[in-house]
């Protein structure tokens, strides 16, 4: 098998906070090539956009990598001094960020921000980078490219500061695109075109894109795979048809089984009990035990480790008797 472009090997990331040391991410692995599309669900506080951020180098001062390595095209990016790590990430990668208004600079013209990148990494001339930076506005759907390249974030419409963003985040020609919730602050409409736009991009270019999200059906539209993520780790990964189709950890199940389905009428909504455990803390068990409708004695001792289980792979000690309820969930409908 040939070397993955971005390798993520047992990452622990650690964030200093009011409350105490915060172990974000622990034990993280991800292996990313060109064409892949990787969704990475959970809920809030689960590490999902810290762990983008970690490969990326664009940790806050307050957090730190403790332990683990990360790879791009081969090159263990700790190794490499600053100018050399930038260079190497920013030929490889891109990063759309959630909300686009912060993202962009508020005082440089949108045309001018887009060309950025070639004009001052790829060497190009001012004419050229204008010419890309056009080609790349009119590629996602920017109309009247040549009118729009001198207006300011402001004067643009939430749909088309993504699009912006997204311009951005292609004008280095990655092979890699992280995306970080890009889609929430948008309405369904505008948020379905960017996804159908990223879904085209992957096609026709054979860009391998991470999507960060809590929307299972954002996972659904446009990922091929999933990693399930509960406090810092991966709980479950496989493909989202065979994991949608049968989970194979009760998270997994949970929250499946907490989508609401247009097409069942349901006196109430399945909820998850409890909340998420506090991270400054020791983990101690799983730390999914007591949100758990299948939790044993030894969920409250030892920590699962992800392990293959049904064509996928599973962070719990009960998978196989999951996989058989899921399976039979499936036939009344409740997963998807």
């Amino acid at each position: 098998m040939s070397t993955p472009l971005i390798s993520v090997e047992n990452l622990t990331v650690e964030i200093k906070t009011d409350r105490g040391l915060l172990k974000a991410i622990r034990g993280v692995s991800l292996d990313i090539n060109p064409g892949d599309s990787i969704g990475i669900v959970g809920e809030s506080g689960s590490g999902k956009s810290i762990t983008l951020k970690a490969i990326l180098g664009l940790l806050p001062n307050n957090a730190r990598i403790s332990s683990g390595k990360i790879f791009v095209a081969g090159k263990d990016i700790a190794t490499l001094d600053n100018k050399s790590r930038r260079a190497l990430l920013s030929h490889n990668t891109g990063m759309i960020f959630q909300d686009a208004i912060a993202a962009l600079n508020p005082v440089i013209k949108i045309g001018e921000q887009i060309a950025e990148v070639p004009r001052y990494r790829l060497g190009k001339s001012k004419e050229e980078s204008k010419a890309i930076a056009l080609s790349l506005m009119e590629k996602v759907g920017i109309t009247d490219g040549e009118s729009r390249y001198g207006l300011y974030p402001h004067q643009l419409s939430g749909g088309l500061r993504q699009r912006v963003a997204i311009s951005i985040a292609l004008s280095g020609s990655p092979k890699i695109l992280f995306c970080d919730e890009p889609t929430t602050a948008l309405d369904v409409t505008i948020q379905a075109q960017v996804l159908r736009l990223l879904s085209e991009l992957r096609t026709n270019t054979g860009l391998g894109i991470v999507f960060v999200t809590h929307d299972l059906a954002v996972v659904n539209e446009l990922c091929d795979d999933i990693r399930v993520m509960y406090a810092g780790r991966f709980v479950e990964s496989g493909s989202v048809k065979k994991t949608f189709s049968v989970p194979t950890h009760p998270y997994t199940f949970s929250l499946l089984k907490a989508a609401p389905d247009p097409d069942q009428s349901v006196h109430r909504l399945f909820t998850i009990s409890g909340e998420a455990p506090n991270l400054t803390q020791e983990v101690i068990g799983c730390p999914f035990t007591p949100r758990c409708f299948s939790a044993t004695d030894q969920c409250s001792v030892s920590e699962p480790e992800l392990l293959p289980i049904a064509n996928s792979q599973s962070a719990c000690f009960n998978s196989a008797e999951h996989v058989n309820w899921a399976a039979e969930e499936s036939k009344n409908g409740v997963t998807r």
